[in-house]
């Protein structure tokens, strides 16, 4: 099968390896299983000078951080002019990732932020921070695993699809679903959005949609992110596939 030039063979095989690392890190945390190809696929493409940010309980989420340049940072002080009579709130993290964000632009290292979070989890003040993100055209990636199936939150602080499509409606900002488990869509989609962000497009939220599971439930074999990324590189020849050996006698 060609290789195609857009997602060459060494970084599908690479893609692969940063899954597995992600899934035997996750393991440990049944509130994170299942999103290794949402991690790994939007952390593969993370240069030098950018920034990964996540939840403080994200125990993986940390080995895929790039390598930090010195100065490309701001303080608060430097945001507290509204962008379009839109101001910065401070007390979310996500406002936080909005920040370094200009930090990077004004510091013109190219860099860019991407805040990696799984919901429901409480985010006060997300509606004016992307409104403020999309104003300023800030280079910032907000990448969602969203194990809920898509349903509305039950608090104005909580993001949720239905909430942020609303909003991203009205401010033109790209709001993407897509397959969370599915690592190759994920690459192609935090390809797309990385280069719009680093042209000073501003900034999208990717929103992966994972398989919502019920207590002690888990997705069968073929069903998870790995093994279907390892059936992708089989049917390409980059990787041999399983077999089960036959019973003797």
């Amino acid at each position: 099968m060609p290789e195609n030039p857009l997602l060459p063979n060494r970084r599908l095989k690479e893609l692969l390896e940063l899954m597995r690392r992600c899934h035997a890190i996750d393991r440990r945390n049944p509130k994170q299983l299942n999103r290794e190809a949402l991690l790994a696929a939007t952390a593969i493409h993370l240069e030098a000078g950018d920034i990964l940010l996540s939840e403080a309980t994200d125990k993986a989420a940390p080995f895929f951080a790039p390598e930090q340049k010195p100065n490309a940072l701001v303080t608060w002080k430097a945001v507290v002019a509204p962008e379009d009579n839109v101001a910065l709130p401070k007390v979310s993290r996500l406002a936080l990732c909005a920040a370094m964000a200009q930090g990077l632009r004004a510091s013109g290292a190219g860099g860019v932020v991407l805040d990696l979070t799984t919901i429901p989890s409480p985010e006060p003040g997300w509606a004016d921070t992307l409104a403020y993100a999309q104003h300023a055209r800030l280079p910032l990636l907000l990448a969602v695993a969203d194990p809920t199936a898509g349903r509305a939150a039950r608090s104005a602080n909580t993001l949720s699809l239905p909430a942020i499509s609303k909003i991203a409606k009205k401010l033109k900002l790209p709001v993407i679903p897509v397959d969370g488990e599915d690592a190759v869509a994920v690459y192609r989609v935090m390809q797309e959005c990385l280069l719009r962000a680093r042209l000073g497009e501003g900034p999208a939220v990717i929103w992966g949609v994972l398989t919502p599971q019920t207590r002690g439930e888990k997705l069968s074999r073929s069903a998870q992110p790995i093994a279907r990324m390892e059936k992708y590189l089989a049917v390409r020849g980059l990787l041999r596939p399983k077999t089960t050996p036959r019973p003797r006698g």
